[in-house]
């Protein structure tokens, strides 16, 4: 057993069962398609600045960590910290002003002084997918039915064919215990179901990094499980994360790396998520978890 394995067992084991079965996910999520690259080093961010026009000083200034491939990186942070602009800019859906974000050490975008007022980065098509995010919002079509949501963006920009697209869709929503509801419309759904199809519309690109915020965040409250127990599946199948979120039983259950941002810097950077929640080495990183504490 994992050391990720028995911190989610110890953290889940008072609640009740997940609906997507361990075995059965991580077999799914193994073989629901070819990775992008077999043989990623990791994904890197070097320096990173983010300003938007007119603001007295950077959203995020000087931001640097390495994620190694097949690890889960959790960042955490008060509301205004940076943490949800950090997602966007290396999803690359907003431009940086300085540093780089490298994958398989080869940097994918650079900052430029100038692109304040842009609207995205410049990345190629190719590049985006090799990044996955998923939003607390869903952000799912609603003129499209489940299945079109998640095949789209693989007809579209990766120009795979239909059938192969469809049947690896198909297993994905299997796999999420959805498959019954492939030919549903979105408001059809529930939240945390939207929020599951989201996650399968994202795999089905195989991203080499898959970017999450704040998922569960417009969820109700019994809704945020299901959600969670995907993610964690995820997780022990080898799938690179970035995680933004403030469900600390989770994320002490899922993160192998964890920082800390406050004011756009990162104040307490962890590769022992278990020494991190048990003993923070920094005042502000103690008072932070202590908002999570209750008598």
């Amino acid at each position: 057993m994992t050391e990720r394995t028995e911190r989610t067992e110890r953290t889940v084991q008072a609640e009740r069962k997940p609906q997507v079965q361990s075995t059965e996910a991580i077999a799914a999520f193994e073989t629901a398609g070819p990775s992008a690259v077999s043989d990623c080093k990791g994904f890197e961010v070097k320096h990173l600045v983010k300003r938007y026009a007119n603001a007295d000083k950077p959203v995020l200034n000087d931001i640097s960590f390495k994620v190694e491939h097949g690890t889960v990186l959790v960042v955490l942070g008060p509301s205004g910290s940076g943490k949800s602009t950090l997602l966007r800019t290396i999803a690359g859906l907003e431009p940086i002003q300085g540093g780089t974000i490298s994958i398989n050490e080869k940097v994918i975008d650079e900052g430029r002084p100038g692109t304040e007022k842009a609207g995205r980065s410049n990345r190629s098509s190719e590049l985006r997918t090799r990044i996955g995010m998923v939003f607390q919002s869903y952000d799912l079509f609603p003129n499209k039915t489940v299945l079109g949501n998640i095949t789209m963006a693989p007809l579209l920009v990766q120009k795979r064919g239909k059938a192969e697209v469809e049947a690896e869709a198909l297993k994905l929503l299997e796999r999420v215990g959805l498959a019954d509801r492939k030919d549903a419309w979105p408001h059809e759904l529930s939240g945390g179901q939207r929020q599951r199809v989201a996650i399968c519309r994202a795999l089905i690109l195989h991203p080499e990094v898959l970017l999450l915020d704040e998922i569960t965040a417009a969820l109700d409250p019994e809704m945020v499980r299901e959600v969670l127990d995907v993610v964690l599946e995820l997780a022990k199948a080898g799938q690179t994360m970035l995680i933004v979120t403030h469900e600390m039983q989770f994320a002490r259950a899922i993160a192998d790396h964890v920082i800390l941002l406050d004011g756009g810097h990162i104040v307490e950077e962890s590769h022992d998520a278990h020494a991190f929640f048990a003993h923070p080495e920094t005042e502000r990183a103690r008072q932070f978890l202590r908002t999570f504490e209750f008598e």
